[in-house]
């Protein structure tokens, strides 16, 4: 997964919901996904403290945010 750009795993999220395929794999790009998210959220924190991280909700706009779809 570390291989496929922001992009591509975007593109093969959509495709993959677009034709239904298997809710474990769509589920598995989804974490990925979310992965990522919360590794861009602690390094844009600016912080080392865990617990505030930690505690720091995904707001509804993350994903739009986070890859420069909105």
């Amino acid at each position: 997964m570390d291989k496929l750009s922001d992009e591509l795993l975007i593109e093969a999220y959509n495709e993959a919901k677009t034709f239904q395929l298997n809710t474990d794999f769509i589920r598995l790009l989804e974490d990925e996904i979310l992965r990522r998210i919360a590794i861009r959220m602690i390094l844009d924190s600016n912080t080392e403290n865990i617990d505030v991280i930690k505690t720091s909700p995904i707001d509804s706009n993350a994903f739009n945010r986070y890859f420069n779809l909105a």
